[in-house]
This record gives C-alpha cells, structure tokens and sequence, in this order.
C-alpha cells in the first residue's frame, strides 16, 4: 500500500479521502497505444497536484487508476486490492502491460536508422532524433551511442561544419 509521508500508510487527516481531479481528459489506452505517451502525460497532469501529508509516490499511485478507462481499467482491476505499493511498480507493470515489444522494435529501430533531412537544420534533426529517444523509455542505448549515431546520420555537409568548430575530428573527441 501507497504511504504518506510518516510511512505508515495512514491516509491524511481531514477525512481520509483525497481529491480525485478529473482525469478524463486522459485518452483511452489499448494495447498497441503510446503507454509512454499517457504516462508522461499523467506525470505532467499531476505534478502540480500537492495534499499535506501524502508523498507524491503516494498520490501518483492513488490517482493512476482514475487516468484509465475501459480496457486499462479493466486489466488494473485484475489486481488484487494493495499489491501494487509504489508508483514506480505501477509503471513498469502498466508499460509492460500496454508497451508492446513490436512497438518497442519500431521506436529503436527509428532511433537506430535516423538521418538528418536534407532541408533540415541541426537543432532541427537533435530535436527530432531526442524525441525518438524519448518516446522509447527501454532503448538501452548509452548517451555516447547515441551522440554516436545522431553524428554518423547527419548530412556531410553539417559534419564537416561540427567538426570544424572543436579544430579537430568531432568523433576522436573524448569525454572527459
């Protein structure tokens, strides 16, 4: 069970009850959906949403429930009453759950083969290629591997450009 910030799982005084915020704008999930995508989203609905005496574990994991409908209602409701006990836990179930190995497959191998468009600037290209990254939370890339490809996939022409500005080879720089 979810605990408040004492750690004895006792709800907050007042009540016991805490607000529920209407969540309903949250899309419905179905497998083969951006699970990602409507976490980040409940993360970002709900980090302003503050109750005395409760970590915001404790919060997240009371509030995920009411950002599910139907089918994602229907597999949390599987659940025996208190068997997920952190937020973090709930995560990696509902991502397991509804972040499927195909989709996991087509967001790595969108990282993996990404180029630069020929039109395309070099903030332009970063930003695109860190969402690719972003939107796939189990790449298992290393940030180098990452700077890596970014690097190789870029057009010759902002290549040469990189690699002017250090004076020397942009990939034979080392991190310090």
């Amino acid at each position: 069970m979810a605990t408040n910030e004492n750690g004895d799982g006792v709800p907050p005084a007042g009540g016991g009850d805490l607000p529920v915020p209407d969540l309903r704008t949250m899309e419905e999930l179905l497998p083969g959906d951006d699970a990602n995508k409507h976490l980040n989203k409940f993360l970002h609905v709900t980090q302003s949403i503050k109750v005395n005496g409760v970590t915001d574990d404790a919060l997240r994991l009371y509030l995920f429930p009411h950002s599910l409908t139907h089918h994602a209602t229907a597999w949390f409701d599987r659940f025996p009453r208190n068997s997920i006990t952190t937020f973090e836990q709930m995560d990696k179930m509902f991502l397991g759950k509804y972040f499927l190995p195909s989709i996991v497959t087509k967001l790595r191998n969108e990282i993996t083969n990404f180029r630069q468009y020929l039109d395309e600037s070099v903030f332009e290209a970063w930003e695109r290629y860190k969402l690719s990254i972003d939107r796939c939370p189990n790449h298992n890339m290393l940030p180098f591997t990452q700077i890596d490809t970014f690097y190789n996939r870029l057009t010759l022409r902002h290549r040469d450009t990189i690699n002017a500005a250090p004076g020397r080879t942009f990939m034979n720089r080392r991190p310090k």
